[in-house]
Parts: structure tokens; C-alpha cells; sequence
């Protein structure tokens, strides 16, 4: 798209503990373009999978020009968002769990509304190491008689 606004949005660190934070900053090169309508904030957890696509806000900020508050946004701006102890990431064969913070743009120009996006994606398990996790397959011995339907 002509015109679309750089976005960066940069996080400390991408491998996080549940009850950690998620701490970064992000930049509109030369300010949020002309006819800005609003800069939104948010980190976010979101499924994918054969059930579809669904997500969840841990955290939303906005700025509107509506409001008044877009003028005071401050251009770079940090960030800090405690997260939950669940859901963790989770990389399964028909659900997915993915974290992301987001920054979102959403402007008009010539009487038509647009919108930018940036994503940076950050993995939360119990290890803290960036891996997303499959749970172990049950195993028959592991488990007493009565169980998982034996």
C-alpha cells in the first residue's frame, strides 16, 4: 500500500515465564501518518488450528484522535504487560497457542480507511526457553487400571 506508515515494534526479550513481563517499545518513524484515526497497543494470545482462529487481549491501549489522546502518544513509547500463568504456547496438531504483542494504525485517507499492522511474537512455557510445547502422549502403563477409558 502507498503511503503505509513504518512500524517497529521491538520486545527485550522473546522467551518468557509465566508471571513474567513482557517488556518493549515501539517507534513510528516521523509520527502516525496524516488522517490517523487511531495507534493501538496490545499483547495477545491467539489460537490457531483446524477450529478456526480466535484471540484474546491481556492488554489494550489506545490513542484516538476523537479523544484528544492521540497528540500526548509518545513517540517512541515502552512498554511493560505482566502476563498470566496460562495459557502457555502450544504447538499441537489442531490448536496452536501463540503470544504476540501488536501495534496497530489505522488511518483515512481520501475517504478510505486503512490499516497497519506489526506483530512480534514471544513464547511463554514453564522453562522460560522459547520452545512451545506438545504435552506428552499418555502411555498405558503410566496411568492406573480405569483410566482413559482401559
Amino acid at each position: 500500500m502507498a503511503d503505509e506508515p513504518e512500524l517497529r515494534l521491538e520486545l527485550i526479550r522473546t522467551a518468557l515465564r509465566p508471571g513474567d513481563t513482557v517488556a518493549g517499545a515501539f517507534v513510528i518513524p516521523g509520527g502516525p501518518p496524516p488522517g490517523t484515526r487511531s495507534v493501538e497497543f496490545s499483547a495477545l494470545w491467539r489460537t490457531s488450528g483446524q477450529a478456526g482462529e480466535d484471540l484474546w487481549a491481556i492488554d489494550y491501549r489506545a490513542w484516538r484522535s476523537d479523544d484528544g489522546s492521540l497528540a500526548g502518544l509518545p513517540n517512541p513509547y515502552s512498554f511493560t504487560v505482566p502476563l498470566p500463568k496460562v495459557p502457555w504456547s502450544y504447538d499441537g496438531r489442531l490448536v496452536k497457542i501463540h503470544w504476540v504483542a501488536r501495534l496497530r494504525v489505522r488511518w483515512v485517507r481520501d475517504g478510505r480507511a486503512y490499516e497497519a499492522l506489526r506483530d512480534c511474537e514471544f513464547v511463554l512455557t514453564p522453562e522460560g526457553d522459547g520452545i512451545p510445547r506438545r504435552p506428552p502422549t499418555p502411555r498405558r502403563e503410566d496411568h492406573r487400571d480405569g483410566e482413559f477409558g482401559a
